[in-house]
């Protein structure tokens, strides 16, 4: 039904133009972009609701069956069961352009985590089940230091152990893919001229590195455990690490415009655009919700100008198509009332 160039969905507000762009990601990434809830995802008195599409990829066409009840939701792709989200993170790519972005600059750590944790899944695709991994022995930590038992540092160590090697790779790639993207910030803002930005990812640790993270992270634990025990909680490790971003040397969440912001945004966007093309050697899909409404008239063209380069499948949300520039093959999509017409 849609094309692989630009495809254009318009239509008057609360018409189901976001509906649509949730449903394509819920295909392809197997989880809704927005974090709802499954009730959510169902119409207003039905029991469950059927999502299908087919994808066509290098390994050719690809068809996903979600249905999504109350209770959960039961996907298969190509008529098996699909057990575990985590390994087909990232199996078909979509790279997400929403107004609600600029909470990864100017929200709080656990979003900026969240962001670099999410891209690198649609990369390495160990490292989903690897983070999850990590937050299922911090959670059982957590559960034996909040208990009223007396707890030894003893009764630490499996949980301890865990954390420290799961999360010294997890840091580890976490390193690497800010290293990738601080060459690509580079790249972006110096072809939008702007190359003074000095835009970067930075990281930062809760404890003390030193060459071997997993033994720093296990040290870290070990000397913590006091205060661990008095707060309840593990206060060091990976889960507490700090990533930000950085604009001429300062701490963009704090200082940062929102003009700035925005244009990091773009950046961070592009950037994570070339890199999966890098690492995969395919485009992925990219998602624009009304983002045209949020930006002025330079940031549209530094957001046009990175689309017009891309040679992938493209869907962007407009109240007016007309705000669209026609950037090569181009179709639109009128949404009215949740229907679609095609060519309108």
């Amino acid at each position: 039904m849609f094309y692989p160039g630009l495809n254009v969905i318009h239509g008057r507000n609360a018409q189901g133009k976001t509906n649509l762009l949730e449903a394509i990601y819920l295909v392809c990434g197997l989880r809704p972009f927005s974090g709802a809830k499954n009730i959510e995802l169902i119409r207003f008195g039905r029991e469950s609701s059927l999502l299908k599409g087919e994808i066509l990829s290098k390994n050719g066409l690809n068809e996903v069956h979600i249905t999504v009840k109350k209770e959960g939701r039961h996907t298969r792709l190509n008529s098996k069961t699909v057990r575990s989200i985590s390994q087909h993170f990232g199996r078909f790519k979509v790279v997400l352009f929403l107004p609600s972005d600029i909470e990864i600059v100017k929200g709080g750590l656990q979003v900026r985590r969240n962001y670099l944790d999410s891209v690198i899944s649609a990369i390495h695709s160990v490292h989903i089940k690897q983070i999850r991994d990590y937050q299922r022995a911090v959670s059982q930590r957590n559960y034996v230091l909040a208990s009223r038992e007396k707890v030894s540092q003893l009764s630490m160590e499996l949980w301890d152990r865990q954390i420290a090697e799961i999360g010294a790779n997890i840091v580890i790639r976490r390193i690497e893919m800010i290293k990738s993207f601080n060459h690509k910030l580079v790249e972006v803002y110096g072809e939008h001229g702007e190359s003074d930005a000095s835009a970067r990812v930075s990281y930062g640790f809760s404890y003390e590195c030193k060459t071997d993270i997993a033994e720093s992270i296990s040290e870290a634990l070990s000397k913590n455990f006091p205060l661990d025990r008095k707060k309840g909680h593990t206060t060091v490790g990976p889960h507490r690490d700090r990533v930000g971003f950085m604009l001429n040397g300062k701490d963009a969440s704090r200082f940062a415009s929102q003009g700035q912001s925005k244009n990091l945004i773009l950046a961070l966007k592009a950037s994570e655009i070339r890199l999966f093309k890098e690492h995969t050697g395919t485009n992925p899909i990219l998602l624009l919700d009304d983002i045209t409404s949020e930006l002025d008239i330079k940031r549209r063209s530094f957001l046009f100008k990175t689309l017009s380069e891309f040679t992938g499948q493209v869907f962007v949300t407009s109240t007016d198509k007309n705000e669209i520039p026609r950037l090569g093959e181009f179709h639109s999509f009128l949404i009215d009332s949740g229907r679609i017409r095609v060519g309108a």
